[in-house]
């Protein structure tokens, strides 16, 4: 069977295009199977099976020409010509195409072109597919019923000074309410709330994301902490993010909530930060390590914390959840959008509302003074994502959908 995987960039992007990497990668290790990977923009050093949608160095200024003229005339990602690029260059006849995370790289219209043609698989890494482009509505409801006025319409993905939203949710609506176009769900939380805004023809299936736990296991706290340089004797909160400086990612609430403990922890932040949002660790322990590109690096800084702090104000099924579990390193989070599939309060860790920074006070301060409960949450956590959240689970489930959608099963 050969499998196209579309998707944003390759698996030095973010968790939507790392999790379509990681599936190419699976696939390939079956001999039944021949999966490329079509990234709209691919690192310098990507595996072998992954391609560039939008060619080479003259093809990708074209591409780049139009995504910015479709924002112009309001229709961002709309009116571009990756799929006649991608038409013209590939050299295999694909059974069936999946897309994953398509803003900046794939436009709509296309998508209504291919599904006439071939078997199409669409992950929601996020709820741009039934909005009128924003990743999150956030605090809007207008995607419920009609997009219109977007507060997000000059923020990417969307940086347009025309408002169109309504027509583009619309088009997205019809598209995937009168096409076989099958869509997958990593979390049930995001599968219900496209069914809120779209009757579809085929409903969403729900297939949880995965982590390596031959990459990402418990590992020895102390002698992690004598390779990374960080303090023994300190109780390490991490914080994560491919952005810390990102308003959704909530670390303005960490920050708060970390100025109100009992005790001056260590902080430990992964991700890029900017220069300007450094005053806000101003008098506070931490160190930030930048953007980790390594799976293996990333995971021994997991390792090495007490707890992960993760106060995500709108998200999906983040990865990043499973892998610090997978750790052993539970974490204190806003039950946020799937975020409480992976969580369970007081079993495998602290769950407040969302935007309730107290309660992430509450967590904080609890498991300081409770160690054995720190303890009891990380043997819990591993054996979720043993149960739940591992490699075979999510190949097996992608497996049964391709056969399926070339058996003709889905109506």
């Amino acid at each position: 069977m050969n499998i196209a995987i579309v998707s944003k960039s390759d698996a030095t992007g973010g968790g939507g295009s790392r999790l379509a990497s990681g599936l190419v990668r699976l696939l390939n290790n079956n001999p039944k199977y021949v999966a490329h990977h079509w990234a709209g923009r691919p690192g310098i050093n990507s595996d072998w099976y992954t391609y560039k949608l939008h060619g080479g160095q003259w093809l990708s200024l074209i591409q780049g020409a139009c995504s910015i003229i479709s924002r112009f005339i309001g229709l961002p990602d709309f009116l571009t010509p990756e799929f006649l690029i991608h038409m013209n260059r590939k050299t295999v006849e694909y059974d069936l195409y999946h897309f994953h995370d398509i803003s900046f790289t794939f436009s709509p219209l296309a998508l209504s072109w291919l599904v006439k043609r071939k078997p199409i698989i669409w992950t929601f890494h996020d709820c741009s597919p039934f909005t009128g482009g924003c990743i999150y509505p956030m605090d809007c409801k207008a995607h419920y019923a009609h997009c219109n006025n977007c507060p997000q319409l000059d923020l990417l993905p969307l940086g347009t000074s025309i408002d169109l939203t309504g027509y583009m949710q619309q088009y997205k609506r019809r598209l995937l309410q009168k096409s076989p176009i099958i869509p997958i769900s990593p979390s049930k939380w995001l599968a219900e709330e496209a069914m809120r805004v779209i009757d579809f023809k085929i409903a969403p299936i729900v297939i949880p994301n995965y982590v390596d736990t031959n990459i990402y296991k418990p590992l020895d706290r102390k002698i992690l902490r004598s390779i990374l340089g960080l303090p023994q004797d300190r109780f390490i909160v991490l914080l994560t993010a491919t952005s810390l400086s990102e308003v959704r990612k909530g670390s303005l609430l960490a920050v708060e909530a970390l100025r109100k403990i009992n005790l001056s922890p260590f902080i430990l932040a992964i991700g890029k930060l900017e220069q300007s949002h450094l005053i806000l660790f101003k008098g506070l322990n931490f160190y930030n390590t930048g953007y980790i590109y390594n799976d293996q690096l990333l995971a021994q800084y997991y390792a090495a914390a007490d707890v992960f702090l993760f106060p995500t104000l709108a998200d999906n099924l983040p990865t990043v959840a499973i892998e610090t579990m997978a750790c052993g390193t539970p974490a204190i989070a806003f039950a946020t959008g799937g975020v409480p599939e992976i969580i369970e309060h007081g079993k495998t860790g602290w769950l407040a509302k969302t935007g309730d920074v107290q309660g992430l006070v509450d967590g904080l301060n609890y498991v300081i003074k409770r160690p054995d409960i720190l303890n009891e949450w990380r043997i819990a956590g591993i054996d979720k994502v043993k149960e739940k959240f591992t490699k075979e689970i999510f190949l097996a489930a992608h497996m049964r959908v391709y056969q399926n959608a070339l058996n003709g099963d889905y109506k």
